[in-house]
Parts: structure tokens; C-alpha cells; sequence
């Protein structure tokens, strides 16, 4: 995971401090990244098949997780230098590709009759959804690091420094703007801004959760999930990178070195909270919230409590992504190239599969077919 000091952006017009994770590489020599725990053998009870794979893009840069969409019969996809695809959910082909010349920093964000993507050079561009044709562009103020959220006439934009935009989703105009004061140093991504009911629910490295109108960007609440501690910048980074989920009344965040909560939708009071660092994602079910954290740790908590049922350490260092929720299991993949099957009830682990390349875009499921996308640019569906 990259961080980046947003002072240095605003200076050098984009020059980012990358650090390792827990190594702090760029800073110190020596570089102390943990080695990722080794696979050990595990007794399958099912075999993953690869349905089909194709080809979207070149190498997606490292660290971007450029997460796919799905809508209707297609998935969309990004690649970091430019090129947007619509692949068929059902066999893999190309509905539609384009290249549009210029790096890519987010994944796609769909609806509205729209693929909305943001660049590294502060512009969102909208394709129209059914051929790729581009209809609008609109400069925002910084660098796109969140993918779009799009919905209900809008398009809502984070941008570096806590600069949230809503564009008209017919012609790119601007509606408001909203702004939360962010620390120098933050993490090299950013959740995804959350958009239900006419409500825009938004994550910021300050650790503050904010529920604002759709239509007005008015502030109806505005809840701090974690709190900066320690004495360096470094350890005081609490960045809200995972997208925020919402299930039923409540709305689960996490924090980068601070905490795991569940808030009231309506009213943003804290219903539980848990001590966690997470940059990755989560994904919920009836009972239980799932979460992968900083280590590489899987957890299961459950949902109306907050309690723990179970913690999955086996994966520890291989930079897992966020979890996806198959049929009686739950999906991650890893830097590594597999990806791994847990067993909801408990976290043990069911399947694996090897892709042969990194996994850091969260994986996404729909009708029990699994969709990855991995960093040298294949996007692949599998069946179990």
C-alpha cells in the first residue's frame, strides 16, 4: 500500500511519498517488509472453474486496485493507461473498448446510463454506457483516487485534500461541493462515496464519516470513527480507504490504524466499535461483517454486536484484497496470484485457485459467478 503527502502533490504537482506498508521503504534503507505467510496444503472440497478470460488492458500500476463494475448483461473495466472495456458477463467478449489516452487512476463508476471514470489529472470523464462514446469531461479540483459513485441524476467525485464534487450525471455541470480538511500524509487510494435513498455517504483520511444530501450536498451528520494517535504523522494516519457498506439501518466503516464501526443510517450514532486497521474493503451478510485488515488477517464479526467470531491469521503479509461473499464462502485474493475460498461459519479454508498474477482489485459476485481482476490486466470469471 502507497501513502502520499498531499502537501508534496500540491508542490510537485503530483510527485507522491511511497512508503511500504509496514516496511516504510522510501524513507529508511533497509527495507523490513514482512514475508507472506506460505501456503500450506488444505483439503479442498471443491475445485474452482475458470469459466472464461480475456484481456482488458496493460499492467494496471502498482497498488491501484481499479476495481471493476457490474450493470446489467456487462462488466466494466479500467486499465491504468487509458483503456475503458464492457465485457459480457455470460462469455467474456468485448461489447465495447476504448482508449482514451490518458492514465486512469479510478474504476469505473456505473449508472445512470453512464461509465464515469477519473484521471490522474483531475478530470472525470463520462462514457456513455451502452457504446463507450465519451459525453462530457469536467475538471475537479485534484487528483481522483475513489472510484465515481454514480446514481439519481449525480455524479459524486472525491478528490486528494477531502474535496467532494456532484456533477449533473446529464451533462457533467456542477451541483455543490463539500470539503473536510485532510492530513499531509495519506494513503494512496480512497473509499468510495456511497449513494442510497438520496444521501451521499462519504469516508475521509481524517477518520470522518460524513451522510450528505444527494441534491444540496447539505450535512446531515458528520461521525469520526477514529482518532489520530501517536506522535509521527505516520502513526496518525486513519484514513477511511475501505468503501463504506451499508445493510439494512446500519452503515459499517473502517479505518487505516483505528477502528471498525457500525453506525445508525439515519442518525450516525456509533451501535458498536472495534479496534482495527483495514485499507482493504468488507462485504455483509444477515448476521456477520467481514473484513480483511493491514496483516492480511480475514475477521467475521458479528453484525448487530460487534463481537468476534472468527480470525482468519493464515494469509498474514500476502496483501490480501477486500472479501467477496460466494454462495457459503468468502473470496479474497492475494499479491501472490491465488485466490482463496473461506468457509463463512468459520474462516477455514475451502478452495484455492492459482491466477499467476497479482489481486488487488476487490473481487465481485453476482448469480454465484466469481469476476477477477488482476494487475497485468486479465479479467476472469470462475463458477464453483
Amino acid at each position: 500500500m502507497k501513502f502520499q503527502c498531499t502537501y508534496f502533490t500540491k508542490i510537485l504537482s503530483g510527485i507522491a511519498v511511497c512508503l511500504l506498508l509496514t516496511g516504510c521503504g522510501g524513507f529508511f534503507d533497509k527495507d523490513n517488509t514482512p514475508t507472506p505467510t506460505p501456503l500450506t496444503d488444505i483439503k479442498a472440497e471443491f475445485q474452482p472453474q475458470q469459466i472464461w478470460s480475456v484481456k482488458t488492458s496493460s499492467t494496471i500500476d502498482d497498488y491501484l486496485k481499479l476495481t471493476p463494475s457490474i450493470n446489467g448483461q456487462a462488466i466494466y473495466a479500467t486499465g491504468s493507461s487509458g483503456r475503458v472495456s464492457a465485457i459480457s458477463k455470460l462469455n467474456g467478449r468485448f461489447i465495447w473498448q476504448v482508449d482514451l489516452k490518458t492514465p486512469i487512476m479510478t474504476g469505473p463508476g456505473v449508472g445512470d446510463g453512464l461509465v464515469v471514470i477519473g484521471s490522474r489529472y483531475g478530470e472525470v470523464i463520462a462514457l456513455n454506457q451502452s457504446n463507450g462514446q465519451i459525453l462530457w469531461k469536467q475538471k475537479v479540483p485534484g487528483e481522483l483516487l475513489a472510484k465515481p459513485a454514480v446514481g439519481n441524476g449525480t455524479v459524486v467525485i472525491k478528490t486528494i485534500g477531502g474535496h467532494i464534487t456532484a456533477l449533473s450525471s446529464a451533462h457533467g455541470t456542477r451541483q455543490w461541493s463539500f470539503n473536510q480538511v485532510e492530513p499531509a500524509l495519506v494513503l494512496y487510494g480512497s473509499s468510495t462515496p456511497l449513494i442510497k435513498d438520496n444521501q451521499v455517504i462519504v469516508g475521509f483520511a481524517n477518520g470522518n464519516l460524513a451522510k450528505l444530501s444527494l441534491g444540496s450536498g447539505q450535512l446531515s451528520w458528520l461521525q469520526p470513527i477514529a482518532r489520530p494517535e501517536g506522535l509521527f504523522a505516520i502513526q496518525r494516519m486513519i484514513d477511511i480507504d475501505a468503501d463504506p457498506i451499508l445493510f439494512e439501518h446500519r452503515i459499517f466503516a473502517a479505518t487505516f490504524q483505528g477502528q471498525i464501526a457500525s453506525l445508525d443510517w439515519a442518525t450516525g450514532q456509533s451501535l458498536w466499535s472495534h479496534d482495527i486497521s483495514s485499507y482493504t474493503g468488507m462485504a455483509v451478510d444477515q448476521n456477520t461483517i467481514y473484513v480483511t485488515d493491514a496483516k492480511s488477517h480475514v475477521w467475521a464479526f458479528q453484525a448487530n454486536t460487534g463481537s468476534v467470531n472468527w480470525k482468519q491469521t493464515r494469509l498474514e503479509a500476502r496483501i490480501i484484497s477486500a472479501p467477496a461473499i460466494m454462495d457459503r464462502y468468502i473470496v479474497v485474493g492475494d499479491a501472490e496470484g491465488y485466490l482463496h475460498w473461506l468457509d463463512r461459519k468459520n474462516g477455514h479454508f475451502a478452495a484455492r485457485a492459482n491466477i499467476s498474477a497479482p489481486l488487488y482489485a476487490t473481487p465481485l459476485v453476482e448469480n454465484n459467478i466469481l469476476y477477477v481482476l488482476t494487475r497485468n490486466g486479465y479479467l476472469a470469471a470462475y463458477k464453483i
